[in-house]
Formats: structure tokens, sequence, C-alpha cells
């Protein structure tokens, strides 16, 4: 009886990950066949029609964390610190996750083969070479500091520090999508392949960790 209920939350994120995995494969493909959808363009004009200069500069510096190396220092702190705290199976996990969703990203961006926004339709911050579903920044920013709200919910024992590495994760997680968007760096459909994808990765890390 012990063994079927410590099975059901497995079974239930089985079920959550084919879910997320059909759903982003289904926007995938509609997304490789049309640049962007009718409500991208409404939400990317309401977003941006917003300004106040915080929050521009708030947008601007969650972007910034992603951006080139950026967040590859993170990463390596992060397992660095995992590391020496002894947590080092947590470490290399946090390693091949990071860089199997940022590959998996990729290969997604190459076959399904969406342009990027276009400045005569929405304002674009910076130009961008690569294709555009989906936002590879959102993908990472779910897998990994999703991870590190994981380890900080099951792992660390200290309340205060628990709580600052869960708000902040929570945080970056949310805002990242706004401001992608914001930017005009990605489409709305393009940030929820981005969320859809690193769900999947983080509950498969869950699952095998289990």
């Amino acid at each position: 009886m012990k063994s079927k209920k410590s099975n059901k939350p497995i079974k239930a994120l089985n079920v959550i990950l084919i879910g997320l995995i059909f759903v982003f494969v289904l926007i995938g493909l509609l997304a490789h066949r049309y640049a962007y959808f009718g409500y991208d363009l409404a939400i990317s004009r309401q977003l941006q029609s917003f300004h106040n200069p915080i929050f521009s500069t708030a947008m601007i510096l969650v972007s910034e964390v992603g951006n080139d190396h950026n967040l590859e220092i993170i990463v390596v702190l992060a397992m660095s610190l995992l590391f020496f705290t002894g947590l080092k199976a947590e470490a290399v996990k946090t390693a091949l996750l990071t860089v199997a969703s940022a590959t998996a990203g990729s290969l997604a961006k190459s076959f399904i083969n969406r342009p990027r926004p276009d400045m005569e339709l929405v304002y674009i911050q910076g130009v961008y070479q690569d294709k555009s579903f989906p936002s590879l920044h959102v993908l990472t920013f779910t897998v990994f500091f999703g991870y590190m709200l994981y380890l900080a919910i099951y792992k660390v024992r200290t309340k205060w520090l628990q709580l600052f590495i869960s708000l902040s994760a929570i945080i970056l997680i949310l805002t990242i999508g706004i401001s992608r968007i914001y930017l005009g760096a990605h489409w709305a459909s393009d940030v929820a392949g981005g969320y859809l994808l690193g769900a999947a990765f983080l509950i498969l890390a869950i699952i095998l960790g289990r």
C-alpha cells in the first residue's frame, strides 16, 4: 500500500510532463507556419505602451542577467556553492540540466525557424541573429532558477536563506518573460514556448532525482 501511495506523485508528474511536451510541440508547429499570432501583436503593443523609466530599466536588467556570459557565470557560482556545501550531485545536475535545456532550445529554434519580431510592427531594443521560438532566456531561467527554487525548498534549512533564494528565483522566472516581450526580442508565444519546455525539463529532472 505504501509503494502505491509513493508512486502517485511520480505518476502525476509524468502526466504533467507529457502534457507540457504536447502543448509545446503544438505551439511549435504553429509557430513554424506563422511568423506571429494575432494575440502576439496585441500583447506586445499593449505592454510596450507602458512607459516608465524604472520599469524599463528593470526589464533591461532582467534580460541582461541572461545575456552573453552573465548566466554562465551565475551557473558556475551556483555549482561551486552547491559543491562546497556538500551537494555535489546537485551541482552536477545543475550543469547538465542547464546545458541540456539550452541545447534543446537551440535545436528547436533551428527546426521551427521562426523570425524575430519585426521592427515595423513593434519596438525592437536590439537586433538578434538567431530565431525566435522558443525564447532561450525564458527557457534557461525557468530551468536554472526553477531548480534553484526546488533545492531551496528541499535542501536549505536556514529560513532566511531559503526565503531569499525562493523569492529571487520566482521574481526572475516571472519577469524574464515580460522583459523579452517588452524589449521586442520575442512574441508572447515564444515566451510561452520557453516556459513550457523549461517546465518540462525541470519536471523531468525532479522525476529522475526522485
